[in-house]
């Protein structure tokens, strides 16, 4: 039912990786790559998914589509963060209550 390295993804005003010859950075993974038919300020290719250690970014909207392979990739990726930080002393404990973002020190400021 249709090739499993292609997939639907929805864009509202999404942004993107410019790519260009030099590489991607240190431990840098893109996901997923498009080429564009006509170059954007010569640039011809654009990564719209990249993953570097556990940080997982896209440009499109995967949880406006029925394929769960992104919200998959994810759990996985969350999963595998969590059981390699146990004892590490990285977690940090869960609000019990959701926090205004005033509250959140190292949250930027929108004002």
């Amino acid at each position: 039912a249709g090739d499993a390295s292609k997939f639907r993804a929805v864009f509202i005003r999404a942004p993107a990786i410019l790519m260009d010859d030099v590489d991607a950075g240190q431990d840098v993974e893109y996901l997923s790559v498009l080429t564009l038919e006509e170059p954007v300020d010569q640039v011809k290719r654009v990564a719209v998914a990249a993953k570097q250690g556990q940080l997982l970014v896209t440009a499109f909207h995967p949880e406006l589509t029925s394929d769960l392979r992104w919200h998959a990739l994810f759990v996985q990726m969350a999963s595998q963060h969590e059981k390699a930080s146990k004892g590490k002393g990285q977690q940090k404990d869960f609000p019990l209550s959701p926090l205004p973002l005033v509250e959140i020190p190292y949250l930027p400021s929108l004002a």
